[in-house]
């Protein structure tokens, strides 16, 4: 038998992933976006790389890519893309200030056809923001089903994140329901150490497939600037975990300039 395995991320069960989800939702055309979804409180839109060239006027591109980026810091390219101009300002803030993140988002666009820029514009009555990421599928080659575990010790990244972040640590405490817990170390050699371990699943993966989880889990998070509540409900929506019934949320990033986010949040 075989299986065609979509990105590693989504081997985890019970973790959702922005970057190669199919989103099961009727979709309509708006200007040059796909709106995904829309409720009072949230608006997701994603947009294809013509779409991307069309309103930056360049060829997305391995060589373009800071020059795309740069004209997505802009408010104008975002109200051709259909926004107003309040929303426009928002999002060009957003991209302003996430510039590793959003550089390694169109990395991944130009590397894989199949996925798209996404922008969620929460609107919540107490809490506003502005979140970036991909949305599509990557889908890697057939390879036969097997029962041997991994034991490749440590893999070499040349993702965005492993150039800004040293390490990684988070747990998840429930009352009731299993534990979460994420970690991702970026040894002196440049090599990864990553493990992710879900135990409401029972799902437990480390080395290649959860480097590929954790460096999906932030994108679109910006530990520098986002609120530790606006980081927490990032990290669970990722992980598709329930807000309820939470014991203990504990997060540490260590970045490679030396600073730190760390912070724990206790119910």
């Amino acid at each position: 038998m075989k299986l065609t395995k979509l990105t590693s991320a989504l081997l985890v069960s019970g973790i959702v992933l922005t970057i190669g989800t199919s989103v099961a939702v009727n979709t309509t055309s708006v200007a040059a976006a796909t709106v995904v979804s829309e409720t009072a409180y949230e608006k997701v839109m994603s947009f294809t790389k013509a779409d991307l060239n069309n309103v930056t006027g360049s060829n997305l591109s391995t060589t373009s890519i800071n020059t795309v980026y740069s004209a997505m810091k802009k408010q104008e390219t975002w109200t051709k893309l259909g926004y107003t101009k309040t929303e426009a300002k928002r999002i060009a803030d957003r991209i302003s200030v996430s510039n590793y993140q959003t550089v390694g988002i169109l990395k991944d666009i130009v590397a894989n056809e199949g996925l798209q820029f996404k922008v969620v514009l929460v609107n919540q009555p107490n809490y506003k923001a502005v979140n970036v990421g991909t949305i599509g599928e990557v889908v890697t080659p057939e390879a036969p089903i097997t029962n041997e575990e991994d034991t490749t010790p440590e893999t070499p990244s040349n993702s965005t994140l492993s150039s800004v972040v040293k390490e990684i640590e988070i747990e998840i405490e429930y009352k009731k329901l299993g534990d979460i817990e994420v970690d991702y170390e970026v040894k002196s050699n440049g090599r990864i150490k990553a493990e992710v371990k879900n135990k409401q699943t029972g799902v437990k993966i480390k080395d290649a497939a959860a480097q590929k989880a954790v460096e999906d889990l932030f994108v679109g998070l910006d530990a520098k600037t986002m609120s530790h509540a606006a980081i927490q409900d990032h990290v669970l929506t990722k992980l598709n975990a329930s807000k309820s019934g939470l014991k203990k949320f504990e997060f540490e990033v260590k970045f490679a300039d030396k600073s730190k986010v760390d912070f724990k949040i206790k119910y």
